[in-house]
C-alpha cells in the first residue's frame, strides 16, 4: 500500500513538473470557471411535468452582466460530449413561453450556479443557492470568462471559445479529478482554511468592529419586505479603508443600477473577491469608491475599496458577505462564523435588542 502511494505521488509530481501550467498545489487550483453573460440568457432546471415526464424548464431569465460559475469538470464533460456523444446532452426541454417539449440541438451543460446578478429581487431568491442549473451550449457563446479565473481555467476556456479546441481543458479536468481521487483513496484531508479571516475594515478589530444588522431573515429597512440578509452590516464612516480579509483575487468590481431609471441602487458599488485556498468568496458592498480592479491578485489586508452608502441604505456602513464552498457549490454563510473572535459580544446583544 505504501509503495503504491509513493508511486502515485511520484507520478503526480512528475506530471506537475512536466506541465508547468498545472504545477500548483491542489488547494491553490481554482477549478471553478467564472463567466459573465453579455446578453440575457435562460437557465434551466430539471422538473417533473404533470404527465410524469421529465424535462428542463426555464428557471430564470438572467439579465446581462450576471456572473455564473461551473466546475471545470462539468463544463469539460458537456463540451466533450457535444463532439463525441451529442445525444447525451440533448435533454428534452420546454422553451420559454412554450408548453411543448422539444430537443435542443446544441445540448446543455449542467451544474451552473448564479454567483451574482445586479438585481435586488433576484439576488434574494432561493435560486441563487442552486448548483444544478443548466445552460444551452448555444448560449455559452454569449458569455466570456472573467480575468479573475485561475490561469489554467481561463486559458483552457478561451482556447475552446477561440479555436474550438478542448485539449487544455481535458488535461486540467483530468488532473484535478486525479488529485481528488487520490485524496479520497489515501484519506488526505483538505485544508479547510490556510489563513484566519481578518477584519474587512482596516485597523478595526475587537472593540471597534460593530454590527448594525445581522445575517438572516429580516424586514428590509428601506424596501419594507422580508428577505434574507446574506451578510452583516458593519459600522463604517464614508471613506473608511476596506481590505481583503484573505489572500485571493478580485472577481469583479461592480455598480448596481436600476434597469429602468439607471440610478445606482441595490448594493451600489461593490467588490467580490475569490479565495480558492480557503474555499471562500467574499463580497463588500455600498462602497464609495474602488481601490482595486477585476483580475487583480490581493494579499490579506490589501486595500480594495472605501466604504460608503451607495445603493439602497439608511446610513454609511459596510455590507460584508461570506460564501463557503461545500460539496455542491458555494452557499452564503454567516460572517460571524469567521469574525466572531473580533466582534464584540456586547455589540451583538445590543443589536439583537436594538439597544443604543
Amino acid at each position: 500500500m505504501r509503495n503504491k502511494f509513493l508511486s502515485q505521488l511520484l507520478g503526480s509530481l512528475l506530471v506537475m513538473t512536466a506541465t508547468p501550467g498545472l504545477a500548483q498545489a491542489f488547494e491553490e487550483i481554482n477549478d471553478t470557471l467564472y463567466l459573465e453573460n453579455k446578453l440575457a440568457i435562460h437557465l434551466y432546471q430539471a422538473s417533473e411535468l404533470a404527465d410524469g415526464k421529465r424535462a428542463l424548464v426555464s428557471a430564470i431569465e438572467l439579465p446581462e452582466e450576471s456572473i455564473i460559475s461551473i466546475d471545470i469538470h462539468n463544463i469539460n464533460s458537456a463540451l466533450s460530449d457535444a463532439t463525441s456523444s451529442p445525444e447525451r446532452i440533448r435533454f428534452p426541454f420546454i422553451p420559454p413561453g412554450k408548453t411543448e417539449i422539444t430537443k435542443n440541438s446544441a445540448g446543455f451543460a449542467c451544474g451552473f450556479r448564479i454567483v451574482d446578478v445586479m438585481d435586488e429581487d433576484i439576488r434574494s431568491d432561493e435560486i441563487m443557492d442552486r448548483t444544478d442549473l443548466c445552460l444551452s451550449l448555444s448560449d455559452l457563446r454569449v458569455t466570456g470568462a472573467l480575468e479573475s479565473n485561475g490561469t489554467d481555467a481561463l486559458k483552457s476556456f478561451n482556447e475552446f471559445m477561440q479555436e474550438g479546441r478542448l485539449h487544455s481543458m481535458n488535461s486540467l479536468s483530468k488532473y484535478v479529478d486525479r488529485l481528488r481521487a487520490e485524496r479520497i483513496e489515501f484519506g488526505v484531508i483538505e485544508k479547510a482554511a490556510v489563513q484566519t479571516v481578518i477584519s474587512p475594515i482596516k485597523n478595526c478589530g475587537r472593540g471597534c468592529l460593530t454590527v448594525t444588522s445581522e445575517y438572516g431573515m429580516r424586514n428590509h429597512p428601506v424596501l419594507r419586505r422580508k428577505r434574507l440578509h446574506k451578510g452583516i452590516d458593519l459600522r463604517a464612516a464614508t471613506g473608511t479603508s476596506v481590505v481583503s480579509v484573505l489572500d485571493g483575487k478580485v472577481l469583479a468590481t461592480r455598480t448596481e443600477k436600476n434597469r429602468r431609471t439607471k440610478r445606482i441602487s441595490g448594493y451600489g458599488h461593490y467588490v467580490i473577491v475569490v479565495h480558492p485556498g480557503n474555499k471562500l468568496e467574499t463580497l463588500y458592498a455600498h462602497l464609495s469608491g474602488f481601490k482595486s480592479k477585476a483580475g487583480q491578485s490581493v494579499k490579506q489586508g490589501d486595500l480594495i475599496a472605501l466604504s460608503g452608502n451607495t445603493g439602497i441604505g439608511t446610513a454609511p456602513h459596510l455590507h460584508f458577505e461570506t460564501h463557503i464552498q461545500g460539496k455542491r457549490g458555494y452557499v452564503p454563510a454567516n460572517p460571524r462564523s469567521y469574525l466572531g473572535s473580533i466582534l464584540s459580544s456586547v455589540a451583538w446583544i445590543a443589536n439583537l435588542f436594538k439597544i443604543g
